[in-house]
């Protein structure tokens, strides 16, 4: 025998209703403060997120650079050379025309473009160019360990080439504009 169950029909339970559930409420802005507001933000949003991708775009020779430091054994017979061909790279990769320098002149424009804290042009350095050409010329772990030390600095620290040649343009459209406004940039 099966009971069929009935809703309580006390005298308790006779006025109540089911509930109603209230219309969902819209995440979106319902003013146009809030529209304009919220268009600017992800305008924002967007140009820090171009920036920092274009600070790394610009930056990752830095990374490759310091990786391929970091990774040269100092006991490496070939140690100097293969430090000398990547701050070399580098060099070459902020301006081309720094691939035809070598010994002093290399070592000046490593301090030129790098930060003051970190000399080349010093004793080292001039035995470090030297070990490239002189098989004699050999420096111990101590003096490998501090140039390899030095260059992850430089290259950590020297100014980025597209800065350099921001400010070389704007160098010389200020200049062609100074001539110009002179009246030099005009031809008879």
């Amino acid at each position: 025998m099966s009971i069929e169950h009935t809703p309580p029909s006390t005298y308790i339970l006779r006025d109540l209703f089911d509930v109603t559930v209230p219309d969902s409420v819209s995440w979106m802005p319902q003013t146009i403060g809030w529209k304009i507001l919220a268009t600017a933000l992800i305008i924002l949003a967007a140009f820090l997120a171009y920036r920092r991708l274009l600070f790394w775009w610009h930056n990752r020779y830095r990374n490759e650079a310091i990786a391929a430091i970091n990774n040269l054994n100092t006991d490496d017979q070939n140690f100097e050379d293969s430090l000398y061909s990547i701050l070399k790279v580098v060099l070459v990769y902020l301006e081309p025309a720094y691939g035809r320098l070598f010994g002093q002149s290399f070592l000046q424009q490593l301090d030129r473009l790098g930060d003051v804290k970190v000399v080349f042009d010093d004793g080292q350095g001039l035995k470090w160019t030297q070990s490239l050409v002189d098989p004699s010329t050999v420096l111990n772990a101590e003096e490998r360990t501090r140039l390899q030390r030095k260059a992850v600095t430089w290259v950590k620290s020297h100014p980025s080439h597209h800065r350099q040649r921001e400010t070389q343009n704007g160098f010389i459209a200020k200049l062609v504009t100074r001539r110009k406004e002179q009246g030099e940039g005009r031809h008879v």
